[in-house]
């Protein structure tokens, strides 16, 4: 049975960056719809298997990719943020990695917020590494589950669908953007990246 996350911080919280209803509806409307979908998904997996009967199999599968995917990144992107604006940092770890991998910090941002900005129509950024690939990337994803990589571990995960933004922004993608880097906890995404070689 998937839950959905336990947030550490109320919704209030994140304001004037992350406005309370619009963030109300994103969690307790769209995100609890996911999660249960989900559940649903997995009791009907369940029964096709209790039956050998898998003539639905197509259709479930692509469900599944939707709504799993869905429900994993809401869940890393809601743990993503942080009442504490510019209290966290990346770690000097992860930074280098950066500087490693995309030659200098400076071209990092500029690709994540190209990446950030030009996202077509409902989607997902997401910096993380690739084991197979060895690398650092950001990547977009496409609905939940379009342009994805098989080995990819997310690390820090923005939402860019309308829902996440639109009712306070409009759209104004720039200011929901710069504004969400007030409340990106970086110490979560530290954690994931020490995380990545005990994998």
């Amino acid at each position: 049975m998937y839950e959905m996350i336990k947030l550490k911080y109320d919704y209030k919280d994140l304001e004037p960056y992350y406005d309370s209803d619009m963030f109300n509806y994103h969690y307790n409307v769209l995100y609890k719809a996911y999660t249960d979908n989900l559940n649903k998904i997995m009791d009907e997996f369940n029964n096709n298997r209790k039956n050998s009967n898998f003539d639905n199999i197509q259709n479930l599968s692509k469900r599944l990719a939707f709504t799993a995917n869905a429900y994993i990144l809401h869940s890393l992107f809601f743990e993503n943020l942080t009442p504490m604006p510019n209290k966290t940092l990346l770690s000097k770890e992860i930074v280098n990695h950066i500087k490693k991998d995309f030659g200098s910090y400076d071209a990092f941002i500029d690709e994540l917020n190209s990446s950030l900005l030009n996202v077509e129509g409902p989607g997902w950024v997401v910096f993380g590494y690739d084991r197979y690939l060895d690398k650092l990337l950001i990547i977009q994803i496409e609905k939940h589950q379009d342009l994805t990589l098989i080995d990819f571990i997310p690390l820090l995960v923005i939402d860019m669908w309308e829902h996440s933004y639109y009712l306070q922004y409009n759209t104004n993608k720039k200011e929901y953007i710069r504004n969400l880097f007030y409340i990106l906890d970086f110490n979560v995404v530290n954690n994931r990246y020490n995380n990545i070689y005990m994998i």
